[in-house]
């Protein structure tokens, strides 16, 4: 199937050149533009390009359309964006990034609120449970740039989430917000893990299908019925209970892996 794909679509559907660039530019920035800070230690410049790197990997890369063929792949990309980044980017961020967009007071005062922990979790998970209802998904699958707008609430409530993580000193506070991080996602892993029926048309419906895959080719560019039925050779059911499976998994992992972390560094306080 990837042989397949890699042949039949063009370069710019596989790699996303615009978001290749923007990420360039970022990092860019932040090697020669923004200041160099004497507590900046080279291991936080190297979260930052790693959390660069995935972002891309997970928005600009093939693993694009692959997720739109295989559903497991899609749970990947989420997990990449925002299980994986998140931390990384905000660990290596430099302080003077921060510290110039918290001198507006209202900025402060809206990003304090956010970064709450009750309202940093309610706003990612209620983001990550509309993205998913099923109607809502298939749509967001066949418009281009509304599925871009919630892969990018996705990815901006995640930071959301992660920052509580970073900040926080205590440890009895820290062991709960992780508890209850891996809580959260049991629903949305547990249904897609237990469901016996195909949630999503646009893994299923052939002409949903097609139009998830068109949108991310050329204008007036279209998919031949041979290479989309070459495509579907997978079970959507099979394909579901996968995703289900790596959701829960790598939050439990990455989350636990965070904690013992977190409370290493703690303890070193």
């Amino acid at each position: 199937m990837l042989s397949i794909m890699l042949e039949e679509f063009p370069f710019a559907s596989l790699w996303n050149t615009g978001i290749f660039l923007f990420i360039a530019f970022a990092a860019v920035i932040y090697l020669f533009l923004l200041p160099q800070e004497k507590k900046h230690s080279w291991w936080k410049s190297v979260c930052f390009f790693l959390g660069l790197m995935v972002l891309f990997i997970a928005t600009g890369s093939p693993i694009n359309i692959i997720g739109r063929i295989q559903f497991s792949v899609h749970i990947i990309q989420v997990v990449l964006l925002c299980v994986i980044v998140p931390p990384l980017l905000l660990l290596g961020m430099k302080r003077t990034i921060l510290d110039r967009a918290l001198r507006n007071k209202w900025v402060t005062k809206i990003v304090s609120f956010l970064v709450k922990p009750y309202v940093s979790i309610s706003v990612f998970f209620l983001t990550l449970y509309i993205y998913h209802h099923p109607p809502i998904f298939d749509k967001a699958r066949v418009d281009l740039y509304g599925n871009y707008f919630y892969l990018l609430a996705l990815f901006a409530t995640a930071l959301l989430l992660w920052i509580p993580i970073i900040r926080e000193s205590d440890w009895t506070r820290t062991l709960i917000y992780h508890v209850v991080c891996i809580g959260m996602i049991v629903p949305l892993a547990g249904i897609l893990l237990f469901s016996k029926e195909i949630l999503y048309q646009a893994y299923t419906d052939l002409t949903t299908f097609t139009q998830a895959l068109e949108v991310c080719l050329p204008a007036g560019a279209e998919l031949s019925p041979q290479l989309v039925l070459q495509l579907l050779p997978f079970e959507p059911v099979a394909e579901q209970q996968l995703g289900g499976r790596i959701l829960f998994a790598s939050v439990l992992v990455v989350f636990t892996v965070s904690s013992i972390i977190k409370r290493q560094v703690i303890k070193k306080v």
